[in-house]
């Protein structure tokens, strides 16, 4: 199984027809000012030629973007069990990463390391969040945790104007495929009151034998403590409701019943380019601004566990009418 039993190393190759592979890297400023997402990325598709690697980086207070663009010779991996990446002479891992661009109106250097990130806590066969079904070859998108919550050291040199990130905070996944699901909800932060609260949503319609299947994960890491719903477990989605202004969801398994309130209320959508069969051929709305809201219930003693609201939260919706 090799590369598989460690989902947030590089799972590809150069070889593939249509790929892509990509780190999303979201770090916040200690006083809340400044948040970004970088999110180093292959993209093959041989048919039309069109194979590059590439840096995107999202401005979650401006809603600007960047797409930085590569040859995908620039690409390099240099770890089977791990994150450590180059594209040309940016370095991202799993501990931090380097920045050094200079591309038309971009310049953009610094280093942000990051410290005592919280790891997924990896089995045998739930080496990530997608559990088993990690080893299942035939889905068109995968995803991996790297860390639920991390703290950042360091700066970065963003255009001229110099933005320190000592003391900020910072969460790292991964996706990798050959295209985005025609349907999901993805939604994340681990801006809570409480400091030790990190939260991870995605639910998709999954080709499955020639038709289409929902399901779905959810992660809460609190105090040290994982709190996992997914298909897989037995979790089940029991309410799931959409209007202009919130979605709002219900999670439940035979212990514990969440529910999860998502603002979508005068939210700036900023489109970025994301994959089919390889190609950044189209595109998805997602912002950094929205709010979060989760109730977490222990149902067999009627316990509350927690109750808080996340800020800054990362959401990115795709057709969502067909997941109700």
């Amino acid at each position: 199984m090799g590369k598989k039993n460690h989902p947030e190393a590089f799972q590809g190759n150069l070889k593939k027809n249509y790929y892509y592979e990509g780190w999303y890297n979201k770090i916040i400023d200690k006083n809340q000012d400044f948040i970004y997402a970088f999110i180093p990325t292959i993209a093959i598709n041989k048919k039309k030629n069109n194979s590059h690697a590439f840096i995107q980086i999202l401005d979650g207070k401006t809603g600007n973007t960047n797409y930085v663009k590569y040859e995908l010779a620039q690409f390099e991996n240099f770890a089977l069990d791990d994150y450590d990446i180059r594209i040309g002479n940016n370095f991202f891992s799993s501990k931090g990463f380097k920045l050094n661009i200079n591309q038309d109106q971009t310049k953009i250097k610094g280093f942000v390391e990051y410290i005592k990130p919280v790891l997924w806590p990896k089995t045998f066969f739930q080496p990530g969040i997608m559990g088993i079904l990690t080893f299942f070859p035939f889905l068109e998108t995968y995803h991996s945790i790297v860390s639920m919550n991390h703290s950042l050291k360091g700066s970065i040199d963003f255009n001229g104007e110099i933005i320190d990130f000592n003391g900020g905070k910072g969460y790292l996944e991964k996706d990798w495929g050959t295209s985005f699901p025609k349907a999901y909800i993805w939604a994340q932060t681990n801006h809570f009151l409480s400091p030790e609260l990190s939260f991870i949503l995605s639910i998709a319609l999954v080709p499955l034998f020639k038709i289409r299947v929902k399901g779905f994960f959810c992660v809460i890491w609190y105090k040290g403590t994982f709190y996992k719903f997914a298909t897989y477990t037995g979790a089940k989605i029991s309410l799931l409701e959409t209007t202009s202004e919130r979605i709002k969801i219900k999670i439940e398994d035979r212990k514990l019943s969440l529910l999860i309130l998502i603002n979508k209320k005068n939210i700036r959508f900023s489109k970025l380019k994301a994959p089919f069969s390889g190609a950044m051929s189209t595109e998805i709305s997602e912002t950094m601004n929205s709010k979060i809201r989760i109730k977490l219930h222990d149902k067999k003693n009627n316990e509350l566990i927690l109750k808080d609201t996340g800020k800054y939260a990362g959401l990115d919706l795709s057709n969502i009418e067909l997941l109700l």
